[in-house]
Order: C-alpha cells, then structure tokens, then sequence
C-alpha cells in the first residue's frame, strides 16, 4: 500500500495550542489542549493518548486519550491511574529509552495495555523534561497498518519536546500546592497535640510532679497526661506511639481519648488497658501500636498503681541514693487483640523520686553513635535529687543535657514525667 507524504501542520493552530498551554495550571486540561494538538501534528492519526507520571518516578498522575473512541473530558481507564508505567510495549519504551518510536504494523496479537484494542500503526514521544527528566509520553494511532511514517514519529517528537516543559511546569506546581496542604495539615495536627497536653502540672499535697516534652518534628508521637480522679487520686499516663507525623498524632489522640474516658469510670486498671488494646486493635490494625504507662497515684498514701504497657522500665531513686529500673510489664495495646495485663505498685518516701520518659531520651546517640542510655539517665536524676531540684527543673535538666548529647536534631520525640516525693 503506497502512503503519500504526511500533510504539513498549519502553523496558526498549533501557535493557539502553545498559548493555552501556557495559560493553564490544571494538569487534566493542558492534556486535553496537547492532545488536539498532536492530532494536527499527525492528522492521519485516530487517536492521540498522553500519559504523564510524578516527578518521582514510573506512578501514572494523568492519562487522557482524543479521538475515535475516546472520551476527551476524562481519564481514561480511570481505574487505572496510579499504576506504574508498564514496560516493554511502545509506551513504555519510549519512556525508558528517552526516544521516540514507531510501529507500523502492530499485530492483533499483541497485546499492549497502552494501545487501543483496534490500533495497528502507533508513534510514541517522551515527554523530556529538565536535564532529560522523563515525565509521560504523547502518542498516536491509528487502526490502518502502515499509515504512520517515520516523518510523522519525527513531527511527532518535536511537537512533544515543544509541550513537555509546560507538562513539567504544572507538575512542579501541583508538587508545591501539595507540599503547603501537608504543610498546613502538619501544622493543625501539632497544635492538636499541643493542644491535648495538660496545660499546668497538677499541685498534689507533699508531691512535686512535672512533665516536658520536646517532639522530633513538627507533629511527635509522645503523650503524656495527668487526669483528676476522685478521692485525692491522680492518674497518670505517658505513652510513645509507633511512627511519626499526622498518622502518630491520629494515634495519639485516639489513645488519649480512650484512656481519659475510661480513668473516670469504675474500671479496674486492668479492665482500662484491655479496652484501650482493644480500641487501638480494631481501629488501627497490628500495624499501629503504643507503648503505655498508666497508674493512679494515691496522694496521701504517695503510693502509684500501674501497668506497663511495652514501655521504658520507670527509674526508681530513693532518698539512698539506691537506684531501680522497673523492668515489670506487659505488651504494648493495639499489638494482640487480647494480652494480659497485670498491676504492680511503688511506694514513695520523702525524697524518693519516680521518673517516667519515653526512649527519645535514652537513645539520643551522639557522634559516635553511643546511646545516652538509663544508667546516664539515673545518674543525672540522681545528681539533680541530691541538689533539691524541683520536678520541673529536673525534667527541663533532662531534655537539655539530652539535647547536648546528641551532635544534630532529635531522630524520636522525648518525653520526660517527674514525682518527687517531698
């Protein structure tokens, strides 16, 4: 079958193409505009189809198809935005290679996802970037074996090139709109947290008790909470949540409804930690989970009971100078669907000192990547008793010389909970 010579593109119409382009910041309608145009640019084509991916590699953000059989207003194959770019047909090939390719016999047998089921004769053209920076492909077809040369692969990349760095442009644009979304939404979260922490410490009769918190990034994982309870009690929570970011601030402020609602009820500790698991379990999977210390702090009796939950052993100073590490506890809620949970219970005397922290602070590491460790830990909780530090003094002592250890910012959040008995 002879093919005449492909029909030159008019000029004015592809000048109105480039102007729209350029107007455009929507990424679905600057592919319909490159669409129309390719099909001047390759007028014997049936169908001209875009395919742009991320920045970031192969995810499909935008595929649009114009022509025979095509609708112009959407996606096509919607369903299948956000799969990767396939490779090994000519789509793929173009993307992978950089170059533009030409098939002017596609069989019926192959079997293509980017084609069109009734295309025989296909030209494809990287949509090139930046630097070579690969971001899709424009490519036509047609359903006649043979119809499309090679002059029609030639125009067909030159007109790509010409498109690709407004392709580009909205790309970076939609990255940085997303970029102040997460911002703003990173933003909300962290106040939300802020906002759930105990705006004073609590005055309890013959115990000082304090808590600082320092997060490693905007929105942290840490928690801690001092509840009111009847009958001259405090419950007492601090807990470190797995991740980080907005999904550990969802986490944190589940755990911390669940177990503020419950300190209240007539539940046993036991009973509290149980439904707390099973909340966290249901709700989040065995992918989430939290280490928790809960206790309720008799205050006449200065005698704490707890459960441990997965979390750092407290560490125990006496007025002796006779330090403890706590070892005793159960696996963190949201883990199991139902663990054993079992209470324990810590007596204070004058002086003694009760110090409950998240792992931020024991494995801050320095340049040498040396842990700072509990026995560092005791050893500045001890020093500091010794001076009749206060609660709140000795917890911001404890973030500071932490923050020192460490050469550069904090990998984890850090959370420090004081009782000093007095």
């Amino acid at each position: 079958m002879s093919v005449s010579a492909p029909a030159r593109p008019r000029v004015e119409p592809l000048l109105d193409v480039f102007q729209e382009i350029g107007r455009s910041l929507e990424l679905g309608r600057t592919a319909d505009t490159i669409l129309a145009g390719a099909r001047r640019v390759v007028s014997r084509a049936d169908r001209a189809t875009i395919t742009v991916v991320g920045l970031d590699g192969r995810a499909v953000r935008c595929r649009r198809a114009r022509g025979r059989g095509a609708s112009p207003s959407k996606d096509l194959r919607r369903r299948r935005r956000g799969r990767r770019l396939a490779s090994g047909g000519i789509v793929g090939s173009a993307f992978d290679s950089g170059r533009a390719c030409l098939r002017e016999d596609v069989g019926p047998e192959a079997r293509d996802p980017d084609l069109h089921r009734k295309t025989r004769s296909v030209a494809a053209a990287p949509l090139l970037g930046a630097g070579g920076r690969r971001i899709g492909v424009l490519a036509v077809e047609s359903s006649v074996p043979g119809i499309l040369t090679s002059s029609d692969c030639a125009a067909l990349r030159a007109f790509a090139l010409g498109v690709a760095p407004a392709v580009e442009r909205i790309l970076f644009y939609e990255k940085a709109v997303e970029g102040r979304r997460l911002v703003s939404e990173l933003e909300v979260a962290g106040k939300v947290l802020q906002d759930l922490l105990p705006r004073r410490r609590p005055d309890l009769a013959g115990l000082d008790v304090a808590a600082a918190y320092e997060p490693c990034a905007q929105v942290g994982g840490d928690y801690y909470d001092f509840i009111p309870l009847a009958e001259d009690r405090m419950g007492i929570a601090v807990a470190d949540v797995s991740g980080k970011g907005v999904p550990a601030a969802l986490l944190v402020a589940v755990l911390r409804a669940s177990v503020f609602s419950l300190a209240n009820s007539d539940l046993s500790l036991r009973a509290i930690l149980s439904r707390t698991n099973r909340l966290l379990y249901e709700s989040v999977g065995e992918t989430r989970y939290a280490t928790l210390f809960y206790g309720v702090l008799d205050v006449p009796l200065r005698r704490l009971i707890y459960i441990n939950a997965g979390h750092s052993p407290p560490v125990l100073v006496r007025a002796s100078g006779e330090v403890e590490f706590i070892h005793a506890g159960g696996l963190p809620v949201g883990l199991f669907p139902s663990p054993r949970y079992f209470e324990q219970d810590i007596r204070l005397s004058s002086g003694d000192l009760l110090a409950l922290y998240t792992d931020g602070v024991t494995e801050s590491a320095d340049a040498n990547e040396d842990l700072y460790g509990r026995d560092r830990l005791a050893e500045l909780l001890d020093r500091e008793r010794r001076r009749g530090s206060s609660a709140s003094a000795i917890c911001d002592r404890v973030l500071r010389v932490t923050r020192r250890f460490r050469p550069g910012a904090p990998e984890d959040d850090s959370t420090v909970l004081v009782i000093r008995a007095t």
